[in-house]
């Protein structure tokens, strides 16, 4: 079973950049959204230089707890 994490890394207009994750989702459906959510947002705030989104697979081991 894959988990999914949407993450983001954008730009503002005063040359600093970051990095921001969502909250792990069970599906790229539900990352997605998330992403689309985020996008808006961006799209929206003019201190937003340049921005890239996407959702990251993630496969936890046996081992691992969430």
């Amino acid at each position: 079973m894959s988990v999914w994490l949407p993450v983001a890394f954008l730009c503002l207009t005063n040359n600093i950049c970051s990095f921001y994750s969502g909250n792990l989702s069970i599906s790229i459906e539900q990352c997605e959204i998330q992403n689309k959510t985020a996008t808006r947002a961006m799209q929206n705030d003019a201190e937003v230089k340049a921005y890239q989104v996407d959702c990251l697979e993630i496969k936890p081991k046996h081992t691992d707890s969430l």
